[in-house]
């Protein structure tokens, strides 16, 4: 314990100090707590189109075979993202993770489990805005020994690798263009047939509130 005794002035000294670091902290914290929603939500910002529950369709019509989530974290500090298969009008859960800001690479980093059921298949990659502010998510999905890729073996003791690539475009306050392709030697292809011209529409829940 620090005594005063004997100090001349030393009290006075003290309690002018303490005034003085607790003023600098609450200013400091002031500031801290003003300038975090912005920095926050500033990096997100191009994303924040996405934020809401999806149907997915194909371009030229009929159900949803698909829907999408995006929500925000906690002080929009990332973004989760989800997807499930519609089947027989259910909805199978097929995948969840983090959308996370990288202030290095200036991109979200990307980290989905693919497969609920094991936890045996991942996405790793990034999401970006490109030149045309079409948003692109780029992914490398990895599977583990025993799971198999879309269209290829099953994963041998090495696990292996396929490379993916999705795209949004906005189209209005509700609606998205998206694309789901596999990289096929140097170029892409549809995914599946049609998953070159998909249709996100927002669910009348989850849209912004005037």
């Amino acid at each position: 314990m620090i005594s005063s005794r004997g100090v001349p002035g030393s009290r006075i000294g003290l309690s002018a100090l303490t005034f003085a670091i607790v003023v600098l902290l609450t200013a400091a914290g002031r500031d801290s707590l003003a300038a975090s929603p912005v920095e926050s939500r500033g990096p997100y910002a191009p994303y924040e189109f996405l934020i809401g529950r999806w149907d997915i369709a194909p371009q030229q019509g009929g159900a949803p075979f698909a829907t999408a989530q995006f929500r925000w974290g906690p002080n929009h500090a990332y973004i989760w993202y989800a997807g499930a298969f519609v089947v027989n009008g259910v909805e199978r859960p097929h995948f969840e993770g983090l959308l996370m800001w990288n202030g290095t690479s200036k991109r979200l980093d990307m980290l989905l489990s693919m497969d609920l059921e094991h936890g045996l298949v991942e996405e790793q990659g990034s999401v970006y805005i490109a030149a045309d502010d079409t948003v692109v998510r780029d992914i490398t999905a990895i599977y583990s020994e025993g799971s198999r890729p879309l269209g290829q073996p099953v994963a041998g003791a090495n696990g292996a690798t396929a490379r993916f690539r999705q795209t949004f475009k906005s189209t209005g306050p509700d609606k998205i263009f998206t694309t789901v392709m596999r990289q096929a030697g140097d170029g892409w292809v549809a995914t599946f047939p049609g998953s070159d011209h998909l249709f996100m529409t927002r669910r009348a829940e989850s849209k912004p509130s005037s």
